[in-house]
């Protein structure tokens, strides 16, 4: 019991961390990504993020597209794409 709630404070403490380094060291660093049908190329869900809110939007959506196979969706169907970009400091929304 202690080493599953030893691990579980090492997640939080690393995904703390994380959130901190990129909203403090890459504020205007942006991130998308899409769970997109294969088949169709329609866009199933989206996810968009700057600074410390890009943090782990691409596992995001990977657990996304694994939801969405259980309720019918063939995963092999599925693909995440993800794109980077900085966003200019003087066109803060």
């Amino acid at each position: 019991m202690k080493k599953i709630v030893f691990s579980s404070l090492i997640v939080i403490l690393f995904t703390s961390c994380a959130q901190m380094f990129n909203g403090a060291v890459l504020p205007n660093q942006c991130k998308k990504c899409d769970l997109i049908n294969r088949m169709n190329n329609e866009i199933l869900w989206s996810i968009e993020g700057c600074g410390s809110d890009n943090t782990r939007l691409e596992e995001q959506t990977q657990i996304k597209a694994y939801e969405m196979s259980r309720g019918g969706y063939n995963l092999c169907d599925l693909e995440v794409v993800c794109e980077s970009w900085k966003k200019d400091p003087e066109t803060e929304e």
